[in-house]
């Protein structure tokens, strides 16, 4: 192990402190971004599609908004299950897990809600 003086471990120290700082200013800004990009975009009608220079076609099926069928009690997090099961349900009795079928349906129209 190398030596270090006390005056180094302090500059090391404040070095760290600073770092977290700059993360956590850096995380804010761009939170604050998203946030000023969500309200422009509501004032203006722009489309999430229209952002992504996507042009929906007139013949193109709409997708249907898959509802929530599982939920983590301890993080939240959601599951359609369809696909791959998340690490948290794998191997567990997924009726556990299970979310009231009307409570899915309102799920998903409000996470649309929510950014938009």
């Amino acid at each position: 192990m190398a030596y270090t003086s006390p005056q180094i471990a302090e500059l090391m120290a404040r070095r760290s402190a600073l770092e977290n700082q700059l993360a956590e200013a850096r995380e804010k800004e761009t939170r604050l971004a998203l946030i000023e990009i969500v309200q422009k975009m509501r004032e203006y009608g722009i489309t999430l599609n229209e952002l992504l220079g996507r042009k929906p076609s007139a013949d193109a099926p709409q997708s249907a908004k898959i509802a929530t069928v599982y939920r983590d009690p301890v993080t939240g997090a959601t599951w359609s299950g369809r696909g791959r099961a998340p690490g948290w349900i794998a191997g567990k009795n997924r009726e556990e897990f299970r979310v009231p079928v009307e409570e899915g349906h309102r799920a998903a129209r409000s996470v649309q809600r929510s950014l938009f």
